[in-house]
């Protein structure tokens, strides 16, 4: 088990190192997914968490700029963030919008669910400013898209914030071994099946159908 110091160990600038661990598996989702950010949105969901404009600035710096406006958070509120946002991805309501972790969404994503983790850590946050995040995305998302955007976060999650401690536990191990590349096995027998010369006509395989992978928690 991780211990508490681990989760709120500070890095050589003061900083709460989960940032840096949160940002590396949004980044890498976000990278995954860029092909998702040039298409249209098609439902509520997704336009909402695309917004008016991406915000330029990169996910470490973006989460680094909230993190100094909001110098009493503490590492607890990132791993929390990164488990709601776990949460939220596997819910029928993401899996039915279709809605990714993609370069368009990834800073409202994280934004609520960062804000989230503050509340549930210090419920008095709500009396903080939510123009921290207008300011620290360059304008891009503006203080007036919060509220809907967290409303919608906590409905399709069912408003289950409380994480327990094993929960707790097993996500900040996920986000210290950091975002796993696709493996290249796949590709390989692919592309071996690809160039092996014609066989005899097989007999015609039975697939089932199956669901799409669950975001880990």
């Amino acid at each position: 088990m991780a211990s508490a110091d681990a989760v709120l160990r500070l890095d050589a600038n003061g900083t709460p190192r989960t940032i840096r661990l949160l940002a590396a598996l949004v980044e890498f989702e976000s990278r995954h997914f860029s092909h998702a950010a040039s298409k249209p949105a098609e439902n509520d969901l997704v336009r909402a968490f695309r917004g008016g404009a991406t915000p330029a600035v990169p996910i470490p710096e973006f989460l680094e700029r909230i993190q100094r406006s909001n110098y009493l958070f503490d590492g607890a509120v990132y791993v929390l963030a990164g488990a709601y946002l776990a949460r939220f991805m596997s819910t029928r309501a993401a899996r039915d919008a279709g809605i990714l972790v993609e370069p368009a969404t990834a800073h409202r994503l994280v934004s609520v669910a960062v804000l989230l983790g503050a509340k549930f850590i210090s419920p008095r946050y709500f009396e903080r400013r939510v123009e921290a995040f207008q300011i620290c995305s360059g304008k891009s998302i503006r203080a007036s898209e919060i509220s809907r955007l967290e409303l919608l976060f906590l409905r399709a999650v069912d408003y289950r914030i409380f994480v327990g401690y094993e929960e707790f536990q097993r996500f900040f191990k996920v986000m210290e071994r950091g975002p796993k590349p696709p493996s290249a096995s796949s590709g390989s027998k692919k592309r071996k099946a690809d160039t092996a010369p014609d066989r005899e006509e097989k007999k015609p395989r039975c697939v089932r159908a199956c669901q799409p992978p669950a975001v880990a928690s």
